[in-house]
């Protein structure tokens, strides 16, 4: 599994969202462009990856990319059209996240060898 490691934090990607999110860390402080090198490091030495791994991570970097922009620029005004796209990526990525839990639920059930759901 992929993990960040940098001075102020180490662990899952998903961990490093959800600390920037509850405002536990600094998103101001931490090196976004050194989470994508560690990314495409990780990247070129797997043979195989597949495409929901790349796309969660596409999807929690988009989150992590607008947390910073608003962090550093909150005085930039954006237009109607930018607004919306902002929302819109914010409705997907809650989105993601819903299907994401629910597959892990769907999933424990499945290693419990459970074969009908409510």
């Amino acid at each position: 599994t992929y993990a960040v490691r940098l001075e102020q934090f180490e662990g899952p990607l998903e961990l490093l969202l959800s600390l920037i999110e509850k405002e536990k860390l600094d998103i101001t402080q931490v090196s976004l462009a050194q989470v994508a090198d560690q990314y495409l490091e990780y990247l070129r030495q797997e043979s195989s990856l597949p495409l929901a791994s790349l796309s969660q991570f596409l999807s929690i970097a988009a989150r992590l990319i607008l947390l910073k922009s608003r962090a550093l620029l909150p005085l930039l005004e954006f237009t109607e059209e930018e607004e919306e796209s902002l929302v819109d990526l914010e409705w997907q990525l809650k989105e993601y996240r819903r299907y994401r839990e629910a597959s892990l639920q769907l999933g424990k059930l499945l290693a419990a060898h459970r074969i009908a759901y409510p």
